[in-house]
């Protein structure tokens, strides 16, 4: 109590709570907002007047109508082998931006593959499946020789006036190794023995590029990056804090040596 009784620890408190109350909130903020947000639970600002539309089943009169656009957009579009005739398969919102004549040259928003005639129209899965809307995962086989992967492919068609347009057009992910022509890859040759003689001399080894780093490595020093500045702010805490117990050892040793003294100083004037 008697530090309260004093002024200038008064003072000292009252900046060491102001500190502390702002130290604080900064610290958990800094920790707070550098954690790495959960990306399966993506929550975004509310759009009004959006309604969820709702799921409808995807009937057999659906799945005729969308295999046979699928197939022939992907035959068009996709391949490219008659880019002008796909113009009637797309939507509204695919075609926005670009002219009939850029999509009759090929300039078209759909990133070209060479897709063999297998299989087109079909589909390995139903992401969703509205009134009006579907959306599709496709597998497609390449060309013989073309260089390319088996492809996987996102794909949205809507129906616009009773009819199915392919609204969205992404490749996902490609599968096993490219698809070359036949002997485009020999086997080389094996070196001749040499000379007994001579001595063979080891392939050089390659050393790995510096800038390949392991996943472990960047987030270590994604840690220490992080650590700095809340060191820094926990200074602002603990440099008061330690100020005001040396200053209160200082005082209380005065206090002591002052009542000594004037102890003393009572005995002698007794």
């Amino acid at each position: 109590m008697w530090i309260l009784r004093s002024y200038r620890w008064r003072r000292r408190l009252i900046a060491i709570f102001l500190l502390v109350g702002i130290a604080v909130p900064l610290v958990y903020l800094g920790i707070h907002l550098s954690t790495p947000g959960d990306p399966e639970n993506a929550n975004g600002p509310e759009v009004r007047g959006y309604t969820q539309p709702r799921k409808a089943p995807f009937t057999r009169a659906k799945q005729r109508g969308v295999r046979r656009v699928l197939a022939a957009f992907i035959r068009t579009a996709v391949s490219r082998q008659d880019a002008a005739r796909s113009w009637n398969l797309a939507a509204p919102t695919l075609k926005e931006g670009v002219s009939r004549k850029e999509w009759n040259r090929g300039e078209l928003p759909v990133v070209p593959y060479p897709a063999l005639d297998r299989g087109l129209g079909s589909w390995d899965l139903v992401n969703y499946s509205y009134r009006d809307t579907i959306g599709l995962e496709v597998f497609l086989f390449p060309k013989p020789g073309s260089g390319y992967s088996a492809l996987t492919a996102d794909v949205e068609l809507v129906r616009n006036h009773g009819k199915w347009l392919v609204d969205y057009w992404m490749p996902k992910k490609y599968h096993g190794p490219p698809a070359l022509a036949k002997g485009a890859v020999k086997a080389k040759p094996r070196p001749k023995a040499k000379a007994a003689g001579k001595r063979r001399h080891p392939p050089k080894q390659v050393q790995p590029p510096a800038e390949a780093s392991s996943p472990r490595s960047s987030t270590h020093l994604g840690a220490i990056w992080l650590a700095v500045p809340i060191g820094i702010l926990s200074l602002i805490v603990l440099v008061p804090v330690a100020f005001g117990i040396v200053s209160w050892r200082r005082n209380r040793q005065a206090a002591l040596e002052y009542a000594h003294w004037q102890g003393r100083n009572e005995k002698d004037a007794a």
